[in-house]
């Protein structure tokens, strides 16, 4: 009986002390994260990442008058928000996103933050050469460029005559931002994975955070 309680303990012990493994892409990190200067937020409040400093840091790039890629990744971390809101873990996390748009005021995200209830988001914004460096810090690269929005209100890319695409709809300019990524920083300031594309792993980032969060 005491040789199987003791091993009872002891492989209980092995399984609690076994590594959690991250389940985004971890290649390159952990490292520092790299700070932002000169931003302020939607309060027009001076704002740096390492404000956030004990908590766990979701952070990703967009623009408020982005149609499409924007909005599906920002409805994604509403919904793991409100998933990590529930477990009580309302004050261990937020949510930063850095606009890629310099035309984005502090009015202008502070009623987009209120319009859609992005309570645990921080939006920052800055003049346009603070924003690029904050930019190429982190590997994004933003171009304006010339769409076509055709009939059924999708953008393409217009590529002219000699290119794939007749535009017959109405033209217009907007924001492209490459690649798409989220970084998660933990709690001591450090970058320990990402996550890219559009359309996020919801279920294994609330996972990742919460672990993160209780590390």
């Amino acid at each position: 009986m005491k040789k199987a309680l003791s091993f009872l303990i002891v492989l209980i012990f092995s399984l609690s002390s076994m590594a959690y493994t991250l389940q985004g892409s971890v290649k390159g990190y952990p490292k520092k994260v790299i700070e932002v200067q000169n931003l302020v937020n939607e309060e027009g409040k001076p704002t740096k990442l390492s404000d956030f400093k004990g908590k766990v840091v979701i952070l990703y790039f967009g623009f408020t008058h982005c149609k499409h890629v924007c909005p599906t990744v920002t409805a994604s971390l509403k919904r793991i928000s409100d998933a990590l809101v529930e477990k009580g873990l309302k004050d261990k996390f937020q949510i930063v996103f850095i606009t890629v748009d310099p035309k984005d005021t502090p009015e202008v995200l502070k009623q987009y933050k209120e319009s859609r209830g992005l309570d645990t988001f921080t939006f920052l914004t800055g003049k346009e050469s603070d924003l690029k460096k904050v930019w190429k810090a982190y590997g994004i690269e933003v171009k304006e460029k010339e769409m076509c929005m055709e009939d059924h209100g999708e953008h393409h890319h217009h590529e002219g005559h000699e290119g794939h695409h007749e535009c017959h709809g109405a033209k217009e300019k907007t924001i492209v931002h490459t690649p798409v990524v989220t970084f998660i920083i933990d709690k001591s300031g450090k970058i320990v994975e990402d996550f890219k594309g559009i359309y996020l792993p919801e279920d294994k980032m609330i996972q990742d955070i919460e672990y993160l969060i209780k590390k």
